[in-house]
C-alpha cells in the first residue's frame, strides 16, 4: 500500500511537471522501452544509410574510372587517325607544291597518290586554289580515265547529292548534266552521297563519303 502511494506521488509530480512544460504524459517504464526501441531502429536505419552511401560512392567512382579509361582510349585512337590523315595530307601537299599538274583544254589537273575521305579531299583541293574535279562532258571524262596514274584505284570527283538524287558539283552547286554512272549506281541511298571513278573504267559510282579514295583536283591556272 505504501509503495503504491509513493509511485502515485512520483507519477503525480512528474505529470504535473509535464503539464507545466509541454502537457506530456507521465514517462513510464513502457514509454522508456518504446523510446529505446525507436532509438535502436533509428540507429539501424542510420547505419544502413551510411553503408548505402559508401556503396554508392564506391560504385560511382568505379563508373567514373571506367568512363575515364574509355575516353582515354578513344582519344588515343582519334589521335592516331588524325596523325595518319596529317601524314597523308603532308605527302599530298608536297606533290602539289612540286607542281604535279597536267594541262588539258585550258584547265589543270592533279592526281593524288594517297587516299582521303571526300570532305578532306575537297578541303585539300581548295587549299591549293582548286576544287574536286568537275566533269563537263564525255571528252573530259575519257581524258581523266586515260591519265589516272592508277587504273585500279577509285578517285573522288566533286559530285554529291546532299539532297537525295539531286547530284550537284561542289565547286558551283550546279546540277550535273553529264553523267557516267556504272550500271546500277547513282541511287544507292542516303549513306552513299559522294562519287568516285570506278576502278579501271570511265564510269562512276556513288559511295560513302568516309571512304579513303584518291583525289582528282582541278583548277584554272597551274
Amino acid at each position: 500500500m505504501h509503495k503504491i502511494f509513493v509511485v502515485f506521488l512520483v507519477c503525480t509530480g512528474k505529470f504535473a511537471l509535464a503539464i507545466r512544460i509541454q502537457n506530456l504524459p507521465c514517462f513510464t517504464d513502457e514509454s522508456q522501452k518504446d523510446l529505446e526501441d525507436a532509438r535502436k531502429e533509428l540507429t539501424t536505419v542510420d547505419k544502413y544509410l551510411e553503408n548505402t552511401v559508401e556503396i554508392l560512392t564506391d560504385e560511382f567512382q568505379k563508373t567514373l574510372d571506367s568512363m575515364k579509361n574509355q575516353l582515354v582510349g578513344m582519344r588515343t585512337n582519334v589521335s592516331k587517325i588524325v596523325k595518319k590523315v596529317n601524314t597523308d595530307l603532308i605527302v599530298m601537299s608536297k606533290d602539289l607544291e612540286e607542281s604535279q599538274w597536267t594541262k588539258f583544254q585550258g584547265h589543270c589537273y592533279y592526281f593524288s597518290s594517297h587516299g582521303a575521305p571526300w570532305y578532306e579531299a575537297e578541303r585539300l583541293c581548295r587549299d591549293f586554289g582548286g576544287y574536286l574535279v568537275k566533269i563537263d562532258n564525255s571528252t573530259e571524262n575519257e581524258w581523266l580515265q586515260s591519265n589516272r596514274p592508277s587504273k585500279s584505284a577509285g578517285y573522288w570527283i566533286g559530285l554529291t547529292d546532299l539532297i537525295e538524287g539531286e547530284w550537284r558539283w561542289s565547286i558551283d552547286q550546279s546540277l550535273a548534266t553529264f553523267k557516267s554512272w556504272l550500271s546500277g549506281y547513282g541511287s544507292k541511298g542516303h549513306n552513299y552521297n559522294c562519287v568516285s571513278f570506278t576502278g579501271n573504267q570511265n564510269t562512276w559510282f556513288d559511295a560513302s563519303c568516309k571512304t579513303g579514295y584518291r583525289i582528282i583536283c582541278e583548277r584554272n591556272l597551274c
